[in-house]
């Protein structure tokens, strides 16, 4: 069991020039060594809580890690303890059974309208992890992270589980991803190298809170009602500070909270499953509030709220695992987003979008190997006729040994707004201890 939190590469890039020789040739690249390195090896792990444990990685996640089964989501709903494991004292002298590690490299082709087309070698991520119940019924999770070499964050929060196995209350505070990669129905992390852009990319052509995306992490606290296979919860958050962070260090000056409210829920033993989710937040340009924004404000609006923007987002998540005897599952996920960002007293616009993906999965027995496709959809509602953003991304994703996982992923844009279209193409390995 690799992973107990993580981080997805987050693609926020500007499509690309089509020249068809150079990306139909990555595309061939990671087709091949995704096939020809195929393994035959169990897709066991051997990270901290298989090392506790003593399991095979298989009992919680599937099809490929970090993605989780419905065990593994239960684990982690409850605060990573097992139901046997609930109200009792927890041991926690070895420490080893609450470390993990994670490193992932890559190299990437990127060929983006108007930018440099290159290929380069890339070091996402080395992390270092330490998650588990530490007692009767309080648990943390700390992860602390480096990106490319250049930027180190650490975060974490703390749980606290009250009730039985199949009933009972659970509280977060810190500071946490608000729905993807701790969601379900599509909302956990990714089989393949990137969430689709709907989670972690802006959903309108606005630029107050366009920085605003499901994958971000922010600071406040979560209560939730566990019945079951059934969740109810709502979080408060300080929300995104002037810059779009949610992380800023020192003093939030937002004066107000984010609030999010949602249900999600376990459909079978695969994890099948669903969410649906509404979220309300406000955004500030400035410290003070005044007029002095750099925009021009309409006949009549109150300069007081100029640097005050308002907005939300709600829709659903959902995925859906069937199995093919003898050979392996096929599931089939997908997702809507409305976004409203109220910005009239500034621009005397308000924008609205809607936004979908679909993705099918195809894990196949015996190689191990894992193919996926995704479609995604982002209308920016931009001031034409057409503002369209498309992703169409494939890939697949093998392990090679126990501890370690290959995959490689081709996507292409096509952003209407901008005018500007992508190719990108990854190989990434994917190591965990």
């Amino acid at each position: 069991m690799p992973i107990v939190g993580g981080s997805s590469l987050r693609q926020g890039r500007a499509p690309l020039l089509v020249r068809c020789r150079v990306p139909l040739i990555a595309i061939a690249v990671i087709c091949t060594a995704a096939t020809l390195l195929v393994g035959t090896q169990e897709s066991n792990a051997i990270p901290a809580w298989a090392r506790k444990y003593n399991a095979d990685c298989a009992m919680c996640h599937y099809a490929a890690f970090p993605r989780l089964n419905s065990f593994g989501l239960q684990f982690r709903r409850m605060g990573y303890r097992t139901p046997t494991e609930v109200n009792k004292d927890q041991d926690v002298s070895n420490v080893g059974n609450f470390l993990a590690g994670r490193l992932r490299t890559q190299f990437g082709y990127d060929n983006t309208k108007g930018n440099v087309e290159r290929s380069e070698f890339r070091f996402p991520e080395v992390s270092i992890m330490y998650a588990g119940a530490i007692s009767r019924h309080w648990s943390a999770y700390i992860h602390g992270f480096a990106n490319n070499g250049s930027s180190v964050d650490m975060h974490g929060h703390v749980m606290g589980m009250f009730g039985d196995h199949d009933k009972y209350f659970m509280v977060r505070i810190g500071q946490m991803h608000m729905l993807n990669q701790e969601g379900l129905g599509g909302f956990d992390r990714p089989v393949g190298i990137s969430s689709t852009p709907i989670h972690g990319t802006a959903l309108t052509r606005n630029a107050a809170p366009s920085n605003f995306n499901f994958d971000l992490r922010q600071r406040g606290a979560e209560l939730a009602y566990v019945y079951g296979p059934g969740r109810l919860f709502a979080q408060i958050t300080n929300g995104l500070d002037e810059t779009g962070s949610g992380v800023r260090r020192g003093t939030d000056i937002n004066p107000q909270k984010d609030f999010l409210v949602g249900y999600d829920h376990i459909l079978d033993e695969i994890a099948s499953s669903f969410t649906v989710f509404y979220y309300n937040g406000t955004t500030h340009g400035t410290v003070t509030p005044t007029a002095a924004t750099g925009l021009a404000l309409p006949d009549g609006a109150n300069t007081s709220l100029a640097n005050t923007f308002s907005y939300s987002r709600f829709g659903f998540n959902a995925n859906k695992v069937f199995t093919v005897p003898g050979h392996g599952f096929f599931e089939v996920l997908g997702g809507f987003v409305r976004s409203y960002d109220n910005v009239s007293r500034v621009t005397g616009d308000d924008v609205g979008g809607n936004s979908f993906y679909a993705e099918t999965q195809q894990y196949i027995t015996g190689p191990e190997l894992t193919f996926f496709q995704r479609f995604s959809l982002i209308d920016l509602d931009g001031g034409k006729k057409n503002t369209t953003r498309k992703d169409y991304t494939f890939g697949a994703v093998t392990p090679l040994e126990t501890w370690l996982r290959l995959a490689g992923e081709y996507t292409y844009t096509d952003n209407r707004n901008t005018g500007i279209t992508a190719h990108v193409a990854l190989v990434e390995l994917q190591a965990v201890w």
